[in-house]
C-alpha cells in the first residue's frame, strides 16, 4: 500500500488530485484521487521502486520517486499552484465596466490556453497558467479588440486591468425631392466625414438605396457633408457604442434621428 497526502506550498490540502503509481518499465500499475484533505491511498501488486506522478488543476504536476515495502509507505506531495491572471475591463471614454467582454489568453506558440467572460463589474480571471508570455486578448460588442502581453512568474497572481476603446457606427439615407414633393434615393453621391480639426477623416458613396455608412467611429461631434444638387453639412453627435442616423434632404427640409 502507497498512502500520502498532497498539499500546497503553504500546506493547504489538494483535493481531486489524481495521483499515478508507475513501475520501473514504465506501467501504470495504480490509480487514485485525493480526498477533500488531501489524503489519498494506492495498491500495488508488489514491492519495489515506483514513481508517484501527481496532477491537479490549477497546480504543476510532480513526479515523486517512492519504495513499496511490506509496511505501507507514506509519501507527502508538494504540489506548485500555477499562476492566475485577472484583472477588469473598462472603456477608456467613461471608465465604465465591461460585461461580458470574452478574455483569451495564449501562450507564446498562439495557442489559446484559457477563456473566460467578464462579469457584471468587468472583472475577469484565467488559472492554471505555466510561467511565460502570454497575450491577454479582450473582444467585446462596440468596441476595439484589445491585445496586451503579460509575463506570467510565480503563483501569487498577477492583476491586468486593461481599458477598451469604444466604438460607434454613423449611417443614413440621403435623398432628394422630385417635382411632386416626393423623395427618391440619390445613388452614388459622396458623403464626406471630416474630422475636429476639419480636416477629411473618410468618405462614402450612397448605394442603389441612398444609404452610406461609416463604422467604427470614435465618440463625440462628427461633421458629415453629403453632396448632390447643393451640398448639406450638418454636425452630428456620435455617442460611444451607439449607432447613429442622420439623414439628409438634398434640395429639402433635413430630418435628423438618433437611436
Amino acid at each position: 500500500m502507497i498512502s500520502g497526502s498532497v498539499r500546497r506550498a503553504d500546506g493547504a490540502p489538494v483535493g481531486g488530485a489524481t495521483v499515478m503509481v508507475i513501475d520501473p518499465a514504465g506501467s501504470q500499475v495504480g490509480r487514485t484521487v485525493s480526498d477533500d484533505h488531501g489524503r489519498f491511498s494506492a495498491q500495488v501488486a508488489s514491492s519495489g521502486s515506483f514513481v508517484l506522478v501527481v496532477s491537479a488543476l490549477g497546480h504543476d504536476p510532480c513526479a515523486v520517486p517512492v519504495t513499496s515495502g511490506a509496511s505501507a509507505s507514506e509519501v507527502e506531495v508538494v504540489l506548485a499552484s500555477m499562476a492566475v491572471l485577472s484583472g477588469r475591463v473598462r472603456t477608456s471614454a467613461t471608465g465604465e465596466p465591461v460585461a461580458h467582454a470574452t478574455v483569451a489568453v495564449a501562450d507564446r506558440a498562439g495557442q489559446v490556453i484559457g477563456t473566460t467572460s467578464t462579469g457584471a463589474d468587468g472583472s475577469w480571471d484565467v488559472g492554471g497558467l505555466m510561467d511565460g508570455v502570454h497575450t491577454v486578448i479582450i473582444t467585446a460588442a462596440g468596441c476595439d479588440p484589445v491585445a496586451e502581453t503579460v509575463d506570467v512568474a510565480g503563483s501569487t497572481g498577477q492583476i491586468l486591468d486593461l481599458e477598451v476603446r469604444t466604438v460607434a457606427d454613423l449611417s443614413g439615407v440621403v435623398t432628394d425631392l422630385d417635382q411632386q414633393g416626393r423623395t427618391r434615393p440619390v445613388v452614388q453621391s459622396q458623403v464626406v466625414l471630416l474630422d475636429s480639426a476639419g480636416q477629411i477623416a473618410a468618405s462614402a458613396m450612397t448605394d442603389e438605396n441612398g444609404h452610406y455608412l461609416f463604422p467604427n467611429l470614435s465618440a463625440g461631434d462628427h461633421t458629415v457633408i453629403a453632396n448632390g444638387y447643393a451640398p448639406v453639412a450638418e454636425t452630428v453627435d456620435v455617442g460611444a457604442g451607439r449607432v447613429a442616423t442622420h439623414d439628409f434632404v438634398l434640395g429639402g427640409a433635413e430630418k435628423r434621428s438618433e437611436l
